[in-house]
């Protein structure tokens, strides 16, 4: 919690105090409710008003209308009254721990981080989320760079295109992260000299963003990589777009679209929930990837990806396009190096656009199912895929198919979510059973080796790191 956070709630719980049992003390009722008031007006002033402590500030109001109240309850009616106030007050602390304004970790190699973002519209492509006959698709890409000196330059919040703009319910929420410093910075000059870095494209998952992994991005932006992260409108959290304006998923704005939103997830996980039981006892990696095969050869998923898959073509193909503008990050670009990944469906995306563009020279899959429009053609370029307990064995008929090398890195003990920015974020996750026994503080960093290490294998020609015995058990 924040400094004056932690002194808002103490000096209210002292004032609680005051007012249920000590109401007759007129004097020291103002002073408390005077102290409390002055560190309230701090905590509005240096640090930033959040959701999470609701019930404190309610509990400063509700202190504040009892002290001018002329007569009073029954000492059992004040008990109670105590009581719900305090717990009350728990569930805003609880909160605001378990979802905390944190320290960003450091990347970790020598370059500054630069960051910008542009959209732009497929003259091409109609846009099939909207009833509007002429509505064209329209893209929004986050990118991660390396950068010149710093100086003076101000680095940018942590997923700030999720509270930039009007308020909405998902702003609302996540407006208290602008206070997240993170370790790009936004229009940062891109490294000088005349070097050039690998393109990797980065795709997030359903309903998810483009900076979920920030934290990745970071570091292998200060490692010498240009990320440009696709934001896939309509089945993304939020997005920002100058032609259609803020796009937010209907079910966040609609009980009813909500609805719709379950019942269509209990019906596509159906089937993989199904084979997931099957999995582990079955050795035979035919057999498992038969299994697979047969629950995801129909699955209503399999046209996101090639959706997906066609807003990476026209990102691809507008980069290198003539006719646009020239981003100041494209001179960094090397051309001819270019790979892809992405996590969950975005992992799925990554593996059919190294099906489909031979501009893609390797592939990496973060916990994603390899769903898709392709899925009996061979992967013809390196593939890595890391896994959780959620999705390992689900790559086993991409490998048996690959024309190439193929890894998968099985971290035991972990869940779909760890592998995002949101268990470092949120660590309550952890009490809602939607994160893994591994701190994120040990996992990350695993992480970032293990992409790190495939990618500049592989794009940059570097022998392969091979792990220390016994650095990594869980891997």
């Amino acid at each position: 919690m924040q400094p004056f956070e932690i002194l808002l709630t103490l000096t209210t719980t002292v004032l609680l105090v005051t007012v249920f049992f000590f109401w007759y003390a007129r004097r020291l009722l103002i002073i408390n409710f005077l102290i409390a008031g002055l560190f309230l007006v701090l905590h509005e002033n240096f640090e930033v008003i959040r959701w999470q402590l609701i019930f404190v500030y309610l509990a400063f109001i509700v202190s504040g209308m009892l002290i001018l109240k002329k007569s009073v309850a029954g000492f059992g009616l004040r008990c109670f009254g105590f009581a719900m106030l305090l717990l009350l007050m728990g569930s805003s602390v609880l909160y605001a721990i378990g979802m905390p304004i944190l320290n960003w970790p450091l990347p970790g190699g020598p370059y500054p981080v630069g960051t910008t973002s542009f959209s732009f519209v497929d003259p091409n492509r109609p846009e099939v989320h909207t009833t509007a006959p002429y509505d064209k698709r329209e893209i929004f890409v986050e990118v991660w760079y390396p950068g010149n000196a710093i100086g003076k330059a101000n680095s940018g919040s942590l997923w700030s295109e999720l509270y930039k703009g009007p308020m909405d319910r998902v702003s609302f929420f996540l407006k208290y992260l602008s206070q997240v410093k993170v370790h790009s910075f936004p229009e940062l000059i891109p490294v000088g000299g005349g070097k050039q870095f690998p393109l990797l494209l980065f795709n997030h998952g359903l309903q998810m963003f483009p900076a979920q992994n920030t934290h990745l991005m970071e570091h292998l932006a200060s490692n010498g990589y240009v990320i440009v992260s696709i934001a896939h409108p309509y089945e993304c959290l939020r997005v920002n777009l100058p032609e259609q304006g803020t796009v937010i998923p209907e079910f966040i704005t609609s009980l009813e679209k909500l609805r719709e939103a379950m019942v269509w997830i209990e019906k596509a996980s159906a089937p993989i929930e199904e084979v997931k039981a099957n999995l582990a006892s079955i050795g035979d990696k035919e057999k498992r990837s038969a299994l697979v095969l047969e629950a995801i050869r129909d699955a209503s998923t399999n046209h996101i990806v090639a959706e997906w898959t066609a807003d990476n073509l026209s990102v691809l193909d507008h980069l290198f396009s003539s006719a646009i503008p020239d981003f100041p990050f494209l001179s960094l670009v090397d051309s001819t190096k270019i790979g892809i990944m992405g996590m969950s469906i975005g992992g799925a995306t990554a593996g059919q656009l190294c099906k489909t563009d031979p501009r893609i020279k390797a592939g990496l899959s973060i916990d994603g199912i390899q769903y898709g429009t392709m899925l009996q053609d061979s992967m013809p370029v390196p593939f890595l895929v890391i896994s959780s307990d959620d999705g390992f064995g689900f790559s086993d008929f991409v490998e048996l198919r690959s024309k190439d090398d193929f890894f998968e890195y099985h971290i035991v003990g972990t869940r779909h979510s760890d592998f995002t920015d949101l268990a470092l974020v949120w660590p309550i996750l952890k009490m809602y059973g939607q994160s893994g026994e591994i701190p994120p503080e040990h996992l990350l960093p695993m992480i970032d080796r293990a992409v790190l290490n495939f990618w500049d294998h592989y794009l940059k020609q570097k022998p392969f790191e091979e792990f220390e015995a016994n650095a990594y058990p869980e891997l």
